[in-house]
């Protein structure tokens, strides 16, 4: 069963997303009130190790709070990129403005309009927060593995370029941070890019040349 929270500064609306989801999560509610700053929201958030966070939009429209749904998510992206994330809100088209990824829009009529549309509401939540945490483990997997066949005698170029990818993918989220000892770069990688610097730095001198 996967933990789901969601926040929202109208009490209905966190009955009503309990009520509906109860059954097949484990609901954390974040209520939102006049004493609600948002960088301790963020941080209770990630306190609270839920498996996707799902936000109202316009948290600002009873003016219990100075801040909307894009903030938190601004907050949380800092600190996990990937962070599973969806947005359910009456007012779509002032959310689609304000969001960079229009994918994680949501009408919040789901919630109200039966059990077809709500079951798909239900099954995108589960999708999103299972393909979030498989991807996590096989990038894991994947690198530990790779690192340890770099200590036993060296990777491949295409090797130390996956070892970088997955390093940078994991090194941009909190979930995975810290699971497994490792240096960043190789001494095969260190010197392709002092050959990529010593290149361009000579294309650049040429192009100094020239303009002389």
């Amino acid at each position: 069963m996967y933990r789901v929270g969601y926040i929202d500064e109208d009490k209905g609306w966190l009955n009503t997303f309990y009520q509906n989801f109860k059954s097949e999560f484990d609901v954390k509610l974040f209520e939102v009130n006049e004493e609600t700053e948002l960088d301790t929201l963020v941080t209770q958030i990630f306190d609270s190790a839920i498996d996707i966070l799902v936000l109202d939009f316009r948290l600002d429209e009873t003016g219990l709070v100075d801040f909307n749904a894009d903030q938190i998510m601004d907050k949380i992206q800092e600190r996990n990129l990937y962070y599973p994330l969806i947005v359910l809100t009456s007012h779509e088209t002032d959310a689609l403005d304000h969001l960079s990824d229009a994918h994680v829009v949501n009408g919040k009529d789901l919630l109200d309009m039966g059990d077809e549309k709500l079951l798909i509401l239900k099954h995108k939540v589960s999708k999103i927060a299972g393909d979030y945490k498989k991807k996590i483990a096989e990038a894991e997997i994947e690198l530990k593995t790779l690192e340890e066949k770099r200590f036993k005698g060296g990777l491949l170029p295409n090797e130390e370029d996956r070892y970088v990818q997955l390093n940078s993918f994991l090194d941009k989220t909190i979930v995975a941070k810290g699971h497994l000892s490792r240096s960043f770069y190789s001494v095969d990688t260190n010197k392709r890019l002092d050959d990529l610097i010593e290149k361009t730095e000579s294309l650049l001198r040429k192009l100094d040349d020239k303009s002389e």
